[in-house]
């Protein structure tokens, strides 16, 4: 998934702010957005930490690098 993409799917997570939408990819993250926070977050399934992002950027960017991990070799 590209940059564009993921941030497209926060933008439609704030759009729907008055439903409850919960992307989830199993075994690697959960991603909501939280109305009353109104903040992005985002729940590393393998270990439960959950990381807060109060914008698309960040939030985006977060989410780029989870799902596009950079390897030793691209470096």
């Amino acid at each position: 998934m590209n940059i564009t993409e993921i941030k497209e799917m926060l933008r439609t997570l704030i759009e729907y702010e008055d439903s409850t939408i919960t992307h989830t990819i199993p075994n690697l993250i959960e991603l909501l957005y939280c109305k009353a926070s109104q903040t992005f977050q985002i729940n590393l399934l393998p270990d439960g930490k959950i990381f807060t992002y109060y914008d698309i950027d960040t939030a985006g960017d977060a989410l780029y690098l989870i799902l596009n991990p950079v390897k030793e070799k691209d470096l």
